[in-house]
């Protein structure tokens, strides 16, 4: 005999409750449903029974407590069984009436144990389906409620024959339009048009042939002729080993995909403009760079702080522009400078609140360019109002000696006459420098040229020797070091001489060298004469002058100019005298 267990009871037995007004019989019937939870009863079911068993003598007894408890446990079936003796036809038509209220089925006894234990296990089996079924119905409905009550649109359709629409809850109609009984057995492909990706379409299609379950965001119309975006996802439902029905559920994402678009539009505008963004988290961690941001930055800049772009001195600098940014609410600028390529930056830090959370944009300008020119100008405007005018009032005050002196000793003569021109060729001199520099191109903008300078080196120092025959010149270089050079290389390579020859005087010792150094070749050029002056070295070094630090001429801004136009880099060191070092790119 198959054994029932159940749920609901302490030990997971199948219970039975037995009235019996005839204790032999009852004793006998328990021993042979010794497997079950057994137990009495005379007035009221207990709880938790599954099959209720009386005798005849206890029937007209209990049928009122029997029929109450079938009726309070539908839709779940309660069965009863009635044991009698006598003809069961007989006793079926003694207790016909009760037979659906009170009773399910009649045994008459005696009879062989296996017919009772068959007709007991067929009514057991009966209650344990009828709870599945219940528990079933009780889920479909909780199911059902969930689903009617959802905002999502949910449809169900089954799984064959065009896969017509079974299902439609309130969530679906609201956002189609539709009536119930517009959708109820049609397919529902009346959602597309004109408009509607023939790809997604096709996608859907093959995943529903597959049996498949897919997702897809496609362009619909409402019952009005209205476009929306749906976000499907179809799944399949299977029922005993097969996929019975699809269920769709829908949600209208029409406004995300308009944000969407505009998104798009805001960075394809992002990415077009040739300033670097980049939107960092309140920790200054880059979360957003745009392409001219990985270009000046690097490709792999997402995700990494900021900060690691820069010094240690400018990196705190830029928390500081980010932190007040972020306490004030306000826009910060900050000029900071790439430590690879000198490349000056203005940096804007905007703070804004981005999809609820804080963050900072950051939109950096190049002004390399500007700052280039605006010492330019500096220099410029010293040489005009500095050695233009000094030299100028040597040339009046010593012109103003012979009107003012015409019977003047020939010394006095001959000394102003020498001052006025040593004072007008310095004045040439400049003039001609800035000439000779801009006769073949402009300082910005040089694509440069490929330039073996161990070559250069050794072709140009020979002749500068024959200029300066007093000069101790030496020249130390391999036999090739080819490096990007401005077109006035020549130029500054003469230039360098002819300040350390001023700087030295005649008989020094001068060095001009090459060191390649894989990635950029050197050009030095060493006196060993007295050092150039800080006042001047750090006008050099920091690209501007003030009325307290100049230079005294414009060669050597020339040359610094010219290096710097190509990517180069210009540095004056005073140890044993004075190198300048002209580092250009390697090819």
């Amino acid at each position: 005999m198959d054994t029932h267990r159940r749920s609901d009871t302490d030990d997971g037995a199948v219970r039975i409750t037995l009235g019996f007004d005839s204790d032999r019989n009852r004793e006998l019937l328990a021993q042979l449903l010794a497997q079950y939870d057994v137990v009495d009863f005379d007035g009221s079911v207990p709880d938790g029974t599954d099959l209720c068993i009386v005798d005849a003598g206890a029937f007209s007894r209990v049928r009122d407590a029997l029929t109450a408890w079938k009726t309070a446990s539908q839709p779940t079936a309660a069965p009863a069984l009635l044991v009698a003796t006598g003809d069961e036809t007989a006793l079926w038509e003694e207790y016909g009436d009760a037979v659906g209220t009170a009773v399910d089925a009649i045994q008459s006894i005696p009879a062989p144990k296996r017919a009772i234990e068959t007709r007991v296990s067929a009514l057991v089996e009966t209650r344990e389906e009828s709870k599945l079924a219940a528990d079933r119905r009780n889920q479909l409905e909780l199911y059902g409620r969930a689903m009617d009550g959802a905002e999502t649109g949910i449809i169900m359709t089954e799984a064959d024959n065009d896969h017509p629409i079974v299902y439609a809850n309130d969530g679906f109609l609201e956002m189609t339009g539709y009536d119930r009984e517009d959708v109820l057995g049609r397919n529902c492909r009346f959602l597309q048009g004109p408009d509607t990706d023939e790809q997604t379409r096709t996608e859907l299609r093959e995943a529903l042939q597959a049996r498949e379950q897919v997702s897809v965001e496609i362009l619909n119309y409402r019952k009005s002729g209205e476009p929306f975006w749906n976000e499907l996802e179809i799944v399949p439902v299977t029922e005993d080993g097969s996929i019975s029905h699809f269920i769709g559920f829908q949600r209208d994402i029409t406004e995300r995909k308009a944000r969407e678009r505009i998104l798009q539009r805001h960075q394809r505008i992002v990415q077009s403009v040739s300033d670097p963004i980049l939107v960092l988290d309140p920790a200054g961690t880059i979360e957003y760079a745009n392409d001219a941001a990985a270009q000046v930055f690097g490709a792999d800049t997402t995700d990494t702080a900021v900060t690691g772009l820069f010094d240690e001195e400018q990196a705190g600098e830029l928390m500081d522009s980010l932190m007040l940014a972020l306490a004030r609410d306000e826009t910060r600028e900050q000029e900071l400078t790439l430590p690879g390529d000198r490349h000056t930056y203005q940096f804007r830090f905007r703070p804004e609140t981005l999809e609820g959370s804080r963050r900072v944009i950051v939109v950096a300008r190049d002004i390399t360019d500007i700052r280039r020119q605006q010492e330019r100008l500096s220099v410029l405007d010293r040489v005009l109002r500095h050695n233009l005018r000094n030299k100028l009032n040597v040339v009046a005050g010593h012109a103003a000696t012979l009107t003012d002196a015409p019977d003047s000793d020939p010394e006095t003569i001959q000394s102003a006459g020498e001052r006025i021109s040593a004072a007008a060729e310095n004045l040439l001199d400049i003039a001609e420098s800035v000439r000779k520099f801009g006769d073949d191109t402009a300082i910005d903008g040089q694509a440069g040229q490929q330039c073996d300078l161990a070559e250069l080196v050794e072709q140009t120092v020979p002749r500068l020797e024959v200029i300066y025959p007093e000069a101790n010149v030496e020249t130390v270089a391999p036999e090739s070091a080819v490096a990007v050079c401005p077109d006035q290389i020549e130029f500054c390579l003469k230039k360098l001489f002819d300040d350390a020859i001023d700087r030295s005087g005649d008989g020094s010792k001068i060095t001009v060298s090459v060191v390649d150094r894989n990635d950029v070749v050197e050009l030095r050029v060493h006196d060993d004469g007295e050092a150039m002056p800080q006042i001047e070295r750090r006008a050099l070094m920091t690209g501007s002058e003030t009325p307290l630090e100049h230079t005294q001429g414009i060669a050597l801004w020339l040359v610094r100019w010219a290096v710097e136009g190509v990517g180069g880099q210009f540095h004056v060191d005073v140890e044993n005298g004075t190198t300048v070092t002209l580092s250009l790119p390697a090819v």
